[in-house]
């Protein structure tokens, strides 16, 4: 047996399980309220069905072609709309019937431990009165088990939001880089960073357009692109060429590749970024001289993901060496976890590293100070900008992490809105 079918059956069993524990409890409401009880068939054959559908769909459809996208990306759609608020239900099921238990095992004890009274005779001959407290507790928990089974229909709706709102509710993420001895002549210099672009994950050329007029209208000296322009083909590509067409800046376009772009032929991938207006770094550098101070643009193919593509040596060729105070180094890198695996070590005079990949988890939450993701997981720094301290002395390293700007998997954002950031440089303090 191989490792995928047992991943597979693991995963048919445990959402079978979680299901079955939220369609007992459904059972009781159901059988207490005559309106719902044509559901209990619908959910039954749901509750067989729905845990073999991945397996079945991975099995025999062609999901990694291009053609059926729309239906790839409306399968996990529905999937993850079913699966997802159930795990958030179960999880409040659990705590109410671990409560109604502990309160069971309470009184249970506490009517082996009180004498059982014995009624006397008075209060046998006096007539008997109608006694509503059955009724209303029976009231009461008939409201709390419909105020429940409401608040449970939440999940289903923040996870609608997240698969048909926020997929493509882009937002702006403005960051001040410090850099103490930034030359002058770059202190303001703003850099427009786009990332994981997944082409066959949007079903038309709207969104990518909608995304280039976003960053156009930043007006940035310069827009970089850190990879995975692609899923796995590099026809899907002519759902972002309209878009990426449209980005202009003083100093350029760039761009770097990702892992999904070594999926796809990339080669032609190369070609067709080539051929968008976009200026592929492909282990090879840029240099810029603004009024004097010298802004060094590298770019690395992907390491990372079991890829070893990058090739810094290369990517280096031909600058001059490192001169604090008159120069920036800035590295397009798609995989974060490069930078401790061989940039802060081995390069510390690297500047600022540029990259995305982590998507930021696509679900999560961040509240101020309060960030969780699902990429947390795996990714030490999955969002957002770190600041580290140099092999050698100087000023700190920067490491931005970008949140893409697309899906791949599930098309679902909660809580993690795809990204679309304007880096300023700024001569002033770290702290």
């Amino acid at each position: 047996m191989t490792d995928i079918s047992v991943y597979f059956i693991f995963l048919v069993v445990g959402l079978f399980l979680l299901d079955y524990y939220v369609y007992v409890h459904w059972k009781r409401l159901a059988r207490a309220y005559r309106k719902l009880r044509w559901t209990l068939p619908v959910y039954g054959a749901a509750l067989v069905t729905m845990p073999l559908t991945m397996p079945a769909y991975f099995a025999f459809s062609r999901w990694w072609e291009v053609e059926p996208k729309l239906v790839r990306a409306l399968f996990f759609g529905v999937w993850v709309t079913y699966y997802l608020p159930k795990a958030l239900i179960a999880l409040v099921l659990l705590f109410k019937d671990l409560a109604h238990y502990i309160t069971w095992l309470f009184r249970w004890f506490q009517l082996q431990l009180s004498p059982t009274p014995i009624p006397s005779e008075a209060a046998v001959t006096v007539a008997p009165s109608l006694d509503l407290t059955d009724m209303k507790r029976m009231g009461r928990r008939a409201f709390m088990r419909q105020m429940g089974w409401s608040a449970g229909s939440v999940p289903f709706v923040i996870t609608g939001y997240g698969v048909f709102r926020s997929l493509y509710d882009f937002q702006v993420h403005r960051v001040i880089i410090p850099i103490p001895s930034l030359p002058p002549a770059l202190d303001g210099l703003t850099i427009a960073q786009l990332s994981d672009l997944h082409a066959g994950s949007f079903f038309s050329e709207r969104p990518m357009l909608e995304a280039a007029s976003l960053t156009q209208a930043l007006r940035p000296d310069l827009i970089v692109i850190t990879g995975d322009y692609v899923n796995r083909d590099d026809a899907e590509f002519d759902r972002i060429a309209p878009g990426l067409r449209l980005l202009k800046a003083e100093l350029g376009v760039y761009g770097s590749l990702g892992n999904h772009d070594h999926y796809a032929n990339v080669d032609a991938v190369a070609a067709r970024v080539r051929a968008s207006n976009v200026d592929l770094l492909v282990n090879a550098n840029r240099t810029f001289d603004i009024n004097g101070a010298r802004l060094n643009l590298i770019g690395t193919d992907n390491t990372g993901f079991n890829q070893h593509f990058a090739d810094m040596p290369k990517a280096l060729a031909g600058l001059a060496p490192p001169e604090p105070g008159a120069q920036l180094s800035l590295l397009l890198a798609h995989d974060p976890t490069y930078w401790d695996a061989h940039i802060r070590q081995q390069y510390p005079f690297i500047d600022l590293m540029l990259s995305g990949h982590t998507h930021g988890g696509q679900i999560g939450l961040e509240l101020g100070p309060l960030r969780w993701s699902l990429a947390r997981v795996a990714y030490s720094r999955w969002a957002g900008l770190y600041a580290e301290e140099r092999a050698e002395a100087g000023d700190p390293q920067f490491l931005y992490v970008n949140r893409g700007l697309s899906t791949v998997g599930p098309p679902l954002r909660l809580g993690i809105r795809p990204e679309i950031t304007l880096l300023t440089l700024r001569r002033t303090s770290a702290a």
